[in-house]
């Protein structure tokens, strides 16, 4: 038994249920806070997917993370907590003996550098049937720009758990391998939540964000502009732009470069302002085998952190024809 397969055999509310008074409402129980004094229930339990979420902290997570928020202990400490709640054995805890091709692969593995492999699972295509169509919700970014049919194709949802627009992220092949999140909370920074966020864990991302629904005109413009964010995207989609993707972090990883390698198109990046592309090691290696480009706003045409795209389509495709450069 591995570490996921110990969290998923736990019932998450009647753990927490130890802890704190839950009372069901729908499909989620609720109660007070067990990090913050409170008088109004702000702490949400759900059992599918096995989350928590406390809106007075802003802590979230699976039954692991609660356990190490709520006992400040480490995760060998927490792993030891769940082991003896669910009466699981050392034994029953020891790793796998690695096959005899994968101590080959571990004796010829690159040293340190190498990327950190996906932790990320296939999730089922019907996934997003468990989040809403609200169109008071969709609203917010209906009225940044973006029209409903690209949130449509791009399956943006609304989440009443995390008070969350939420979106599937899928891999190169369009299996869906994670969620993202972006709260709807305007105090979200003195509650010190995150802005996005992701529902599922992985390691370093192994895909690009937009690749798998707009391949088929990135393949035909032999280019693909990368911006940092999903919503980039979808005002670029709604402008008519589709050759697009978001690498969904300021700087590009390896796994990403290999992605990249194997599309073989043009590739233009459309990084947020603050960004110092030239500075990217990845981004310059990537260059030695691709055409590489990117832009940068040398005439001041944006606001600090603004992504290309912020300030309005013209804007942006001045940005794109006068103030692109080569690596």
């Amino acid at each position: 038994m591995d570490l996921s397969e110990l969290i998923h055999s736990i019932d998450i509310v009647e753990y927490i249920s130890q802890y704190i008074d839950l009372q069901p409402k729908g499909a989620e129980w609720w109660g007070l806070s067990c990090f913050k004094e409170e008088k109004t229930p702000s702490f949400s339990v759900r059992s599918d997917p096995p989350f928590f979420y406390d809106y007075s902290s802003g802590i979230g997570g699976n039954l692991f993370t609660f356990v190490k928020e709520y006992h400040h202990c480490s995760s060998q400490e927490a792993v030891e907590i769940l082991r003896r709640y669910a009466g699981v054995t050392e034994q029953d805890m020891t790793k796998r003996r690695p096959i005899s091709a994968t101590m080959v692969c571990r004796k010829f593995r690159p040293p340190k550098r190498a990327e950190t492999p996906s932790k990320a699972t296939v999730l089922p295509e019907d996934y997003m049937d468990r989040y809403e169509r609200r169109p008071e919700k969709l609203k917010v970014w209906e009225d940044a720009g973006i029209s409903p049919e690209s949130l449509e194709k791009f399956q943006v949802r609304y989440d009443p758990f995390s008070n969350r627009l939420v979106y599937p992220i899928r891999d190169a092949a369009g299996r869906m391998v994670n969620v993202g999140g972006r709260t709807l909370d305007p105090d979200f920074k003195a509650k010190g939540l995150r802005k996005y966020t992701y529902f599922h864990p992985w390691g370093t991302m192994d895909t690009i964000y937009g690749l798998w629904e707009n391949l088929s005109a990135i393949q035909e413009a032999g280019e693909i502009l990368l911006f940092e964010g999903c919503k980039s995207v979808l005002l670029a989609d709604t402008w008519g732009i589709h050759h697009t993707g978001a690498i969904l972090t300021s700087h590009l990883n390896g796994n990403q470069v290999k992605l990249l390698l194997r599309l073989g198109v043009r590739v233009v990046f459309a990084l947020d302002k603050d960004v110092d592309v030239s500075k990217d090691k990845n981004i310059r290696r990537l260059s030695h085998y691709l055409t590489v480009r990117y832009i940068q706003d040398r005439g001041d045409l944006l606001q600090s952190k603004d992504s290309p795209v912020d300030q309005g389509k013209e804007v942006f495709q001045t940005l794109y024809d006068r103030f692109q450069y080569r690596f």
